[in-house]
């Protein structure tokens, strides 16, 4: 639900860039812009929130405002698709480029201005194909770091209770009468015992140093 919501909102921001930019406002569209501008500062600054969708806005107002594909700022919709790309879905990426596609369209009128268009039908795969193996990536992370989660519990909790009570037990044993062979056996068990314990804190030591090193 949250990507379709997304994804309406990319297009309903690329859209009013458009609409405004053919409509009898369109005149103003230096002060939307500005206003625009303010808004994203606002929230940028104050409350922490970085919206894409009024970036989409700004530059559709920007990239409409100046002649659509044959505007000198065109490049900034190649830095708004793989921007979009790195933060959502492939789908959501999909869906904008092909939006602005249609609405740049509109502007098509040479063949100088098919270049622009064409570059950024081949540009869509592209930018969907980074934000896929981003987003796997992360999935990648994410998957690694509940595995060394697990792996850090076991170790603490697990491995370590039972190593303790084996190393617990068998010193319980070393001091009844035993005989000598069941002696050396047995400390031979708890010797390996230690060793486990031993080796089981300089695992954890590095699996903690390496998740640090990564972050």
């Amino acid at each position: 639900m949250t990507q379709v919501f997304s994804i309406l909102l990319f297009l309903v921001s690329s859209l009013s860039a458009y609409l405004i930019s053919i409509s009898s406002v369109s005149s103003f569209t230096p002060q939307i812009i500005a206003l625009v501008s303010l808004i994203f500062i606002f929230l940028s600054l104050f409350k922490k929130y970085f919206s894409l969708h009024l970036i989409t806005l700004i530059i559709g107002l920007v990239v409409f405002y100046t002649d659509g594909l044959n505007s000198p700022f065109f490049f900034l919709i190649y830095f708004l698709l793989f921007t979009v790309a790195f933060q959502n879905p492939p789908s959501v990426t999909l869906s904008l480029s092909l939006g602005l596609i249609i609405l740049l369209g509109q502007s098509l009128n040479s063949l100088q201005s098919l270049i622009p268009l064409g570059s950024l039908l081949l540009i869509t795969p592209l930018s969907w194909f980074i934000g896929k193996q981003y987003l796997d990536k992360n999935k990648t992370d994410t998957d690694f770091s509940i595995s060394e989660t697990n792996v850090l519990l076991w170790l603490s909790l697990k491995f370590k209770t039972g190593i303790c009570q084996i190393i617990d037990n068998c010193s319980e044993l070393l001091s009844t009468p035993l005989q000598p062979t069941q002696k050396d056996k047995i400390k031979y068990i708890k010797d390996s015992a230690k060793s486990l314990l031993n080796s089981s804190e300089k695992l954890k030591a590095e699996v903690d140093q390496q998740s640090d090193d990564e972050d």
